[in-house]
């Protein structure tokens, strides 16, 4: 079976895929610079950008999918080995790109779930997070000093900037899903073959 390559795409399909990768890309930019040391220089704006983006790339990258020959092919319990065959086939670059990017989103999830706050400034100097006390069912503030808020503000800009570089990976992959019917074709055919079906 031949590798699924991007040149094999439609004109609209490689479009969707490069932006969805673009803005991937992006994401993980922004996940690495909430490792530099000193204060955050990641604008929230930029990480709320790319996450609210996640929504129309990869909405319509499932409806791709979904109302594909190459997804009715490829997706559901019953299709799982076509599917680990059509994963086999990727390019070599395309692998390994999915696997930074898990492994990006893992690392940020271990150096960030602890101490991603809704960080808050008082206004006059000060800094604090809001947590809920289970025994009191009240809200209280909880001091923090600015080394802490500074890092409670990275750690949570880069949780939703790895999580949305996660996402629009996927994208990019349901789109390939979509656009290769004739890889899924092959791939079907050559199974039988194997089975002895075909």
């Amino acid at each position: 079976m031949e590798q699924v390559k991007l040149s094999g795409l439609r004109c609209g399909s490689r479009i969707h895929f490069l932006l969805a990768w673009v803005l991937c890309v992006l994401a993980l930019l922004l996940t690495a610079a909430t490792w530099l040391p000193g204060p955050n220089r990641v604008p929230f704006a930029a990480v709320g950008f790319v996450f609210v983006a996640i929504f129309p790339v990869l909405g319509a990258a499932l409806l791709r999918a979904l109302f594909s020959e190459g997804g009715r092919n490829l997706l559901g319990t019953a299709n799982s080995r076509r599917m680990s065959r059509f994963v086999r086939n990727l390019s070599a670059g395309l692998k390994c790109s999915y696997v930074a990017v898990f492994v990006v989103a893992l690392l940020a999830l271990a150096t960030g779930g602890g101490t991603a706050q809704d960080a808050k400034t008082d206004g006059h100097g000060g800094y604090y997070y809001t947590r809920y006390d289970k025994k009191e069912h009240r809200s209280e503030e909880v001091a923090l000093t600015e080394d802490e808020y500074h890092e409670a503000n990275k750690a949570q800009a880069r949780i939703f900037a790895s999580g949305a570089a996660v996402f629009h990976a996927v994208g990019g992959f349901m789109v390939l899903v979509a656009a290769s019917p004739e890889a899924t074709r092959r791939a079907e055919t050559e199974w039988g073959m194997a089975s002895g079906t075909g």
